[in-house]
């Protein structure tokens, strides 16, 4: 789906505030810190658990990152215009 200008705009002014919010921010930090509590507390025959830790770990990350492009997005929007 290619996005209008202006998506991209309020998308990015969005993924500011979200980036901005210091709950959502702690709320993303308690879920990493716990699945790499649960990744450290793995036993070695348990690859199936370290994989769904490693798998919630990489999703907040990805979160992260995906909100950090579209503020990127609204940057180069903003210097286009």
């Amino acid at each position: 789906m290619t996005k209008t200008k202006q998506q991209i705009i309020d998308d990015g002014h969005a993924a500011k505030r979200l980036l901005d919010d210091t709950d959502l921010g702690r709320f993303l930090d308690e879920i990493r810190e716990e699945a790499f509590a649960e990744f450290e507390g793995t036993a070695f025959d348990e690859s199936s658990l370290r994989e769904q830790a490693y798998n919630k770990i990489q999703g907040v990350e990805h979160v992260r990152r995906t909100l950090r492009s579209m503020v990127d997005n609204l940057t180069i929007e903003k210097k286009g215009k």
